[in-house]
């Protein structure tokens, strides 16, 4: 019998390499492995497990289709970007996410596959996540495809197990496709802005920060003070300092401590060194809970933090659209919204995910 699925398998792979010549590259990168010890089929990031009864029932265009469902689970890095979310509802967001891109592509889906026009190609992982939550739907875990396994925390062995072989797979698929002129337009444009970040390093964040700050700083000549030495009037260099600051801290559930105190002690220098007219920090995830309106004398490492939802990026643009600063410093893992309107004001980002730049400003990752 396991002769006759790996034929089938074969086949399925060959189908496959004619669909997508980037999800094939991936599939071709990781290990396929028949075995009873799943219900269905599953993926733990750099391995798609399959159990033998449950794909003998399947056409080999429907084997194709799980193929390339796993394969977009590891593309999107499911396992990794999870976080603390509930697993089953992060499993089941990215199903309906991936299997609505898989059937306006051509693909046969497994009938048992979960299917919604409703979640197109506006929503992402984490918006169709957020809006079950809100829905509070119930799924019924005995009749689910639960097929993502793992913590996300692992960093790989050289032999596909973990993270970092993840984004060697992605940057490998990537060529390939890229040589194949099938980039454009096969890869969705969230994976390739991660592919880029892969491909181009960035250097520390703290630096980058500095340098964004000190270069919101007001320089002009001024003519309006005569030179005492010449009795004329010459131009001179009048700086008028860094003026008003606005930070937002991303307080959603899938943020880290450490990373928050490394934000605020960062905050708190940039308070001392440079001294901003004004600053203010904004304590949101998918809402705005404190704006707090900073001093010399306000203590910034023992402000009160809230939080813990869902994140939204919309309600701080909002309130720094109606009320004006010289720029906004956003910390965040970014998992929001992935198309962001424009502002007319500078934004960094400071991410500490492995989450695609945001399309919107400037995008500087905290490194591990």
């Amino acid at each position: 019998m396991i002769d006759t699925l790996e034929t089938k398998l074969l086949k399925a792979k060959i189908e496959l390499m004619t669909k997508s010549v980037f999800i094939s590259t991936i599939c071709l990168s990781v290990r396929h492995i028949i075995t009873d010890s799943i219900p269905t089929a599953a993926t733990n990031n750099t391995s798609i497990m399959y159990n033998p009864e449950f794909i003998e029932n399947l056409s080999v265009a429907e084997l194709a289709g799980l193929i390339a469902h796993e394969c977009w689970h590891i593309a999107y890095m499911h396992i990794a970007r999870r976080g603390t979310r509930d697993p089953i509802l992060w499993n089941v967001a990215g199903d309906y996410m991936i299997n609505y891109m898989l059937k306006k592509a051509g693909f046969a889906l497994p009938p048992q596959g979960l299917f919604s026009d409703k979640y197109d190609d506006a929503w992402s992982t984490d918006t169709v996540y957020d809006d079950i939550v809100e829905e509070g739907a119930d799924y019924d875990t005995s009749t689910l495809m639960l097929d993502i396994q793992g913590t996300g925390e692992e960093e790989g062995d050289g032999e596909g197990n973990g993270n970092a072989d993840v984004k060697d797979i992605l940057v490998r698929a990537h060529t390939q496709a890229r040589l194949a002129g099938k980039d454009q337009g096969e890869i969705p444009g969230e994976i390739l802005r991660v592919i880029d970040k892969l491909l181009n390093p960035t250097v520390p964040w703290d630096i980058v920060l500095n340098r964004f700050v000190d270069n919101r700083v007001r320089e002009e000549y001024s003519w309006a003070r005569k030179n005492r030495r010449f009795s004329i009037y010459l131009p001179s260099l009048h700086s008028y300092g860094l003026g008003h600051l606005t930070w937002a801290i991303d307080t959603s559930g899938s943020q880290e401590d450490e990373d928050l105190q490394n934000v605020l002690t960062n905050i708190d220098s940039v308070q001392k060194m440079m001294r901003p007219e004004a600053m203010t920090i904004i304590d949101c995830d998918s809402r705005i809970h404190r704006i707090y309106e900073i001093d010399a004398n306000t203590d910034i490492m023992s402000l009160d933090f809230t939080g813990g939802g869902g994140t939204s990026f919309l309600p701080v643009l909002d309130y720094v659209s109606e009320h004006p600063t010289q720029a906004l410093v956003y910390f965040t893992d970014l998992y929001g919204e992935t198309h962001l309107p424009e502002v007319d004001y500078p934004v960094l980002w400071i991410c500490n995910s492995n989450h695609a730049p945001a399309n919107i400003g400037e995008t500087v990752y905290i490194d591990p």
